[in-house]
């Protein structure tokens, strides 16, 4: 997907979220369908059960029709709003079951749905994020890199983090901030 395709993808979903604010069932259930298999992915790689990840999709869902008129376009894309929703939920359900998440791996999977036109767009379109993310990642410095990667991928806290690293927590942050600025910027750039 280019560059042009994810902006006016982000136009009309940023569209759909202010219909979903408005309780718009049918822009809800239009959301629904894009962010779910993604959503859910996340959900598993964090909780590592498949029952917690449907409960933390369902909450996730539940926060986004609750608060979709607080959508602010100019602060995030609405996909990276929802995935943000998600994964703190995540994080919730980490802490509330009291144990402590895996590290991940952003390997794909040979079960993907390839039942519908839409599942195959969409099986399509993540993946190629996720080489991009990849790509991006490979330019970080790998302490950082491994601190993006327990942030991102493992819901870990800042402070759990500079544990796992065995470095001090003002450290392992500016490793983040600069980390996320730097995969910021490279995929910002506009395709050549």
């Amino acid at each position: 997907m280019s560059s042009t395709e994810q902006q006016e993808a982000a136009i009309e979903e940023a569209f759909l979220l202010a219909q979903v604010g408005n309780g718009d069932n049918e822009a809800f259930r239009k959301i629904y369908d894009r962010y779910s298999t993604p959503l859910y992915s996340l959900g598993m790689r964090m909780l590592r059960q498949p029952s917690e990840a449907e409960e933390a999709l369902q909450d996730t869902f539940l926060k986004i029709w609750n608060n979709a008129s607080k959508f602010d376009a100019r602060k995030s894309r609405p996909f990276t709003w929802a995935v943000t929703i998600m994964r703190r939920t995540c994080i919730d359900r980490i802490r509330k079951l009291k144990r402590t998440p895996e590290s991940v791996t952003s390997e794909p999977t040979d079960d993907q749905d390839w039942s519908t036109p839409e599942k195959v767009r969409e099986t399509a379109v993540c993946h190629e994020m996720r080489e991009q993310v990849q790509t991006a990642l490979k330019n970080i410095p790998d302490k950082q890199q491994r601190a993006l990667e327990l942030a991102l991928f493992s819901g870990m806290t800042h402070s759990e983090i500079a544990n796992a690293l065995e470095q001090p927590l003002g450290t392992v942050k500016s490793w983040l901030k600069r980390g996320l600025f730097q995969l910021r910027t490279t995929l910002t750039k506009p395709a050549v």
